[in-house]
């Protein structure tokens, strides 16, 4: 069933030249500065992040916020622009080996990053071009951060059964033993949940706990995980609410759409703004989409039409939001931006929210 299932969904995608990631058959040769998934895991592993490793998350605050390689710092590429002693205040010498990451491969918000680190001075800078893909095909957990939390609509999972558990209002909490959790009760409670939903593992000094959850996750197809230690936590505590089974649905911000809604316009051939690069959208784009990098935004923005709808996108969310405040500035009214992670071959275009 699952099989039939996966068939229909891939050319469901195909109608609309939005098809869904597959892993690649054989992967890229690394760049000359590039840090390989093994490396990185190495560098986890080995407590090196922080200490002899710095890991510098380019993506922007709120991607950070939701889920990230522990031990990274969060710079965004806007902010480093801005001012250039920002690597130095967040603590990173120089000499330093310096490794900067994003969305994946299709997001340059690292590569930018690390040129201009270069340019800056510092000395031994890498890119961790395969980014969070990476990093969850490797199977490693990314940290959230109590920020995150706080700003609700998540699922939390606490496999400590009894205890009180992080209270705020707009999550929702499924608290049971780990055995339990992997086990029929865990999975009924899971079983019609979104698997886009973004669920928040509280950790409670035992990370191989953790690391067992996510992966009974994995196997249940969840894709937006993340973990937090009870430690960190400021916040309320409360008794968990009793184990019921879990809803969730995604709430969207001013301009912003769904996946579903903007494979709808490419569908319809509504105008599709694509503010990447000029050599990522050469490589490919979505059907009819028209390539206005976001660097040309300010002086070239009366060339976005004032009178049709239009829908922006980029690799990972972050240039279509700026460039949807940009326009808004400008007096549009007519646009909306898609909040998520693309990569494309030709016309065929992937979505990841």
């Amino acid at each position: 069933m699952r099989r039939i299932f996966l068939r229909t969904l891939i050319a469901t995608g195909l109608a609309f030249g939005v098809i869904f990631s597959t892993p690649a058959a054989t992967a890229p040769a690394p760049e000359p500065d590039e840090i390989t998934n093994d490396q990185m895991v190495s560098f986890y592993e080995q407590g090196a992040i922080g200490k002899s490793v710095w890991v510098v998350d380019s993506r922007p605050a709120g991607k950070f916020a939701a889920g990230h390689i522990p031990g990274a710092l969060s710079l965004p590429l806007d902010v480093l622009k801005k001012d250039n002693t920002s690597l130095e205040k967040l603590g990173v010498a120089k000499t330093g080996k310096t490794v900067f990451y994003c969305a994946g491969r299709e997001c340059t918000l690292s590569v930018d990053s690390a040129a201009m680190a270069r340019k800056m001075g510092y000395q031994d800078v890498w890119v961790y071009r395969n980014g969070v893909p990476g990093w969850n095909q490797k199977a490693q957990p990314l940290l959230a951060t109590e920020a995150f939390i706080k700003k609700g609509n998540l699922i939390l999972i606490d496999p400590a059964a009894g205890k009180d558990t992080v209270a705020v209002a707009s999550n929702k909490v499924l608290q049971l033993g780990l055995d339990d959790i992997k086990g029929d009760k865990g999975h009924a409670a899971l079983k019609d949940l979104s698997r886009n939903a973004p669920i928040v593992v509280l950790e409670r000094g035992d990370m191989a706990a953790v690391n067992a959850v996510m992966e009974d996750l994995r196997e249940q197809d969840f894709r937006r995980m993340a973990y937090f230690p009870m430690s960190a936590w400021k916040g309320a505590l409360a008794a968990a609410p009793a184990v019921a089974p879990l809803a969730w649905a995604p709430i969207y911000g001013p301009g912003q759409v769904s996946p579903k809604a903007f494979q709808d316009a490419v569908a319809s051939g509504k105008y599709i703004l694509d503010v990447r690069p000029a050599k990522d959208f050469a490589r490919g784009h979505f059907k009819g989409a028209v390539s206005l990098p976001i660097e040309d935004m300010e002086k070239d923005f009366a060339k976005v039409p004032k009178d049709v709808p239009v829908f922006v996108n980029c690799a990972t969310g972050a240039k279509s939001a700026k460039t949807y405040d940009i326009l808004g500035r400008k007096g549009y009214t007519n646009v909306s931006y898609l909040d998520a992670e693309i990569s494309c071959k030709g016309e065929q275009c992937s979505i990841k929210e």
